[in-house]
């Protein structure tokens, strides 16, 4: 037995037993404890320090203790082998040493921690090696635990946490539900736009992601939850990140390598360009930011939110909007087509002292969009009526838009604040879309086809401004909190509508109507809120609410149609409809909040009284009242550390849209004709959501479940009438019910033979939809079972290789007509390798193989290979890389989606092969803590 001395007379000293080897077959099968003492600097014994294990190789921790009252601890039964001693106590500095246990127990002397000097979390084990961190509402990721590749960005490293998901265009769930808002340092980062943040910042920046549900600002100031949460990701940075300046620049040019073959050839055979740029100064009162993007390789680096609210309005104007059809995607990944991206934006936010805070955020984006797509549906047209619907349309969009959002808070006293939220979006688009479409008869035979052409210039304005304020009224904690809000919209679009239609009767004659027209869509929406809330305590934990609002939404909408006869407009009446709309809601209520040290359980019971008026030009006017109670309640539990639950109901109501209810036809899509119907009725919606969060930060495995179900009833649904040869005519009906299922388990743990981590997913959905064909009820029903499963290195200072696959399968059946019942399968198989050769080279690979089932559609299945070369220089800042994108020249958009009405496969000609020199730089000091393990 002996000792190894301190060295250089540290304050710290690990003691090492060794001894000779009797029998190494037995020692390999024993094990031993380790033993040792935790003081301070002058000697003193430290209670509840700390005290982990972790092997040397790869850092999984393997025991854990801590110390009594004289600072005494005992590790028991450790292997032998090679291990890191780490100690850990609140407000004292962390030691790491390295120890050997060979066939005896260990005295490891006493070890003596200097004192910290800032505060460190007493809860966690270790900040370098714990990757999850379970709170009581709050999921904590250690961005280190998670290496990414040099230069990688947030949406890189969020790809690599259990139980996040990032979409092909951005958008991110976390346990199964939408992210609306990534905030950084708990500020909002250019207003609620989660996508601007992880494609633009810096991986290296991040020390940790914290997944929780975001209060609204009346919840945040009663302290009471309203079921208004928003599913939030907050970036921690690091401290070299919180003060001082950080960014990213890269550039790349590169050129189109071979023919494109997925569809038609393609004539977008330009020299491929993309360049960011992103720059950050931080302080402790102030987050500056500025970012640019501009490429033509179809990356957005922005939500599609103002995109989607114009192309909305345009089909409303222009096309189904959904009703009838698989409706036109709108392009923004990197398979929808060919998209250029010119955006600028300004973030800042302030501290104006202590009291008072604001950030501003100023957006201007423009996106040119280039679709060519091919659909195929089955459609159902009976009970022993079927039909194949095949479509070709080339689309184009233009889209500008200007964005400005600001959020700022002022406290006049502790318990007396005012928050102001608003923004402001002005944008201006065009779109064109020229479609064919033809419908045949299960044998083949052509019923109806037709040509559209179609047009639309529009200009849009939309504000939002919420104004919230809370006065603290006596030391035991009653509130009064007074809400107003206010929104406006002004769409205004005008478009040419060219159409052609032929019908084929079974004698083989063809009759032909032919449509042109110019149209035009104006209006205005203003909305209005005003609520008012008391808080009153009624001790231990105990709060309630009481609650009134007042809600009115006004608007006027004008659409004019006017038919060309030899060049000459004449005004369409029958087509052209004038309306004003009157929403208004009265509610009241209350809500009952219990809070322990380990659960929460809120209660809430809202009356909802709503009155609509639509007065409409030439017609009686509709006037509908309805009275809704509307319960919520929401419970949390914390078992442990690292364990907890959440369980929330909630219901709400959907009033029928003013384009649902107007009784004027819609011939935008001539073989799908729309008319509204003004007798619908309210849906009313009923939604359970659970979760279940375990992490355990010994053995590092994770288990996330989560569930939602949906209830509807009278839900509004669409009712078809076959008039002739296919055609049809659209209405909107109230049925009984309908229900949705959705559900999720994800189970991550590492493999230490192997040196591996295992990720397992499972996803389970179930939907029902009911809609009538000639008065007949037909009810699908959607059943999706999905399986994926993940494997990757947990060592990665040389290779980084990650490999997996999932299969979905979906069993589509209708009720009033089983031959369109369909089963099929759809999957992908993943792989990526990263080697790292030496501190500056690095190869990567990465196949991305997408299969569909050809006995619903005989299309092919799609392989993506992409390849790169870098090298590092100037210490890491820099990076050249020589990349090749879709080697194998098959990329394309492939989606297959399910209605009431039809099955759909479509594929959209997307950006195919090319290859790219890019040139990236970190701008800062630099920040990186190793590839992670």
């Amino acid at each position: 037995m002996f000792s190894v001395p301190p060295r250089g007379g540290s304050a710290c000293a690990l003691m090492v037993i060794g001894a000779l080897l009797a029998d190494p077959a037995q020692a390999q099968n024993s094990r031993f404890d380790v033993r040792g003492v935790i003081a301070d600097s002058a000697g003193t014994g430290l209670q509840g320090a700390m005290v982990v294990a972790l092997t040397r190789a790869d850092s999984v921790l393997t025991k854990y203790a801590t110390t009594n009252s004289s600072g005494s601890f005992t590790l028991r039964r450790l292997l032998p082998g090679e291990h890191i001693l780490q100690v850990s106590s609140f407000g004292y500095q962390a030691s790491r040493k390295d120890f050997s246990v060979i066939d005896a127990e260990v005295d490891a002397g006493t070890i003596n921690l200097n004192v910290q000097a800032f505060e460190v979390d007493s809860l966690v084990v270790s900040v370098e090696q714990v990757p999850i961190v379970v709170k009581r509402d709050t999921l904590n990721y250690n961005a280190r635990a998670f290496g990414t590749r040099p230069n990688a960005t947030v949406e890189d490293l969020l790809r690599r946490l259990p139980g996040i998901e990032v979409e092909v265009d951005g958008s991110i769930k976390a346990q199964g539900e939408d992210v609306e808002n990534v905030l950084v340092e708990g500020k909002e980062f250019f207003g609620s736009d989660p996508t601007i943040a992880t494609q633009n910042l810096p991986a290296d920046a991040v020390e940790r992601v914290q997944v929780y549900d975001k209060q609204s600002d009346m919840a945040e100031f009663t302290g009471i939850p309203d079921g208004e949460e928003e599913r939030t990701i907050n970036l921690e940075l690091k401290e070299g990140a919180k003060v001082g300046y950080f960014g990213r620049m890269a550039g790349g040019l590169g050129a189109d390598a071979g023919t494109y073959t997925a569809l038609e050839p393609r004539g977008d055979d330009r020299a491929r360009y993309d360049g960011t740029l992103s720059i950050n100064r931080f302080s402790l009162t102030t987050q500056l930011a500025g970012i640019a993007n501009v490429n033509n390789v179809n990356r957005p680096g922005f939500s599609w939110g103002d995109y989607l609210s114009f192309i909305g309005g345009s089909q409303g104007l222009a096309a189904s909007g959904g009703r009838g059809g698989g409706g036109v995607q709108i392009g923004g990944g990197r398979d929808d087509g060919f998209t250029e991206t010119l955006a600028l934006g300004l973030n800042a936010s302030h501290e104006l002292g202590a009291k008072s805070w604001v950030r501003s955020s100023y957006f201007v984006s423009r996106l040119d969009n280039l679709q060519n797509r091919v659909a195929q549906q089955q459609q159902l047209l009976g009970s022993e009526v079927s039909s194949i619907v095949n479509q070709t349309n080339s689309q184009t969009s233009d889209n500008l838009t200007f964005r400005l959002n600001l959020n700022a808070q002022h406290t006049f006293t502790e318990g007396h604040d005012l928050r102001l939220r608003a923004n402001l979006t002005k944008g201006a688009s065009t779109l064109g879309n020229a479609e064919f479409q033809e419908t045949q008869t299960a044998s083949g035979q052509t019923v109806n086809s037709a040509v559209t052409d179609y047009d639309v210039d529009g200009d849009d304005l939309g504000g939002f401004v919420q104004l919230t304020w809370r006065k603290r009224l006596s030391e035991s904690g009653r509130s009064i909190v007074a809400e107003a809000r206010g929104n406006l919209n002004e769409p205004d679009l005008s478009g040419d509508l060219s159409s052609t239609v032929e019908t084929y009767d079974p004698r083989g004659d063809v009759t032909r109507q032919e449509v042109l027209q110019e149209q035009s869509r104006s209006g205005r929406t203003l909305g209005h809120t005003l609520r008012l809330s008391l808080t009153e305590p009624l001790g231990r934990g105990h709060v309630l609410e009481l609650f009134g609002e007042r809600s009115v939404i006004d608007g006027d909408e004008a659409k004019s149609v006017y038919d060309l006869e030899s060049g000459t407009p004449i005004f369409n009446e029958l087509l052209s409809s004038s309306f004003n709309r009157t929403y208004t809601y009265l509610r009241g209520g209350l809500r009952f909040n219990r809070n322990t040290k380990s659960t929460r359980f809120v209660f809430g019971l809202q009356v909802q009284g709503s009155d609509l008026d639509v007065n409409v030009v030439q017609e009686v006017p509709i006037a509908n009242r309805y009275t809704h109670f509307l319960p919520w309640a929401n419970l949390r539990i914390q078992f442990k550390p690292g364990r907890s639950m959440d369980i929330r109901y909630s219901t709400s109501t959907r009033e029928p849209t003013v384009s649902e209810l107007q009784p004027f036809v819609d011939n935008s899509d001539p073989l799908n004709l729309y008319v509204g119907n003004p007798d619908l009725a309210p849906e009313y919606n009923h939604r359970l959501y659970g979760e279940y969060r375990f992490f355990d930060q010994f053995s590092f495995a994770n288990l996330f479940t989560h569930f939602a179900v949906t209830y509807t009833s009278n839900k509004i649904v669409g009712s078809r009438f076959v008039i002739q040869q296919a055609q049809q005519v659209i209405t909107s009906v109230n049925s009984d019910h309908g229900w949705s299922t959705a559900g999720g388990v994800n189970y991550g743990m590492p493999i230490r033979a192997i040196g591996a981590r295992l990720n397992l997913n499972y996803r389970l959905a179930y939907s029902t939809a009911t809609e009538f064909v000639d008065s007949a009820e037909n009810v699908n029903r959607v059943l999706s079972n999905t399986f994926n499963a993940g494997l990757e290195n947990r060592a990665k200072d040389i290779f980084d290789v990650r490999a997996g696959g999932g299969l979905t399968f979906n069993n589509v059946t209708y009720s009033l007509n089983k031959e369109l019942n369909q089963k099929y399968i759809t999957g992908a198989l993943y792989a990526n390798g990263t080697y790292y050769l030496g501190d500056a080279w690095t190869l990567n690979m990465s196949l991305n193989y997408r299969v569909y089932d050809q006995d619903v559609f005989a299309g092919p299945n799609v392989a993506l290979l992409e390849a790169s070369v870098s090298r590092l220089f100037m210490g890491e800042r820099a990076e050249i890389q020589l990349v090749g994108v879709d080697l194998l020249n098959e990329n394309q958009g492939v989606n297959i989606t399910n209605s009431s009405s039809y099955i759909q496969e479509e594929r959209i000609q997307s950006l195919g092969r090319y290859l790219m020199l890019k040139f990236i730089h970190r701008l800062g000091p630099s920040s990186r803590g190793g590839r992670g393990r």
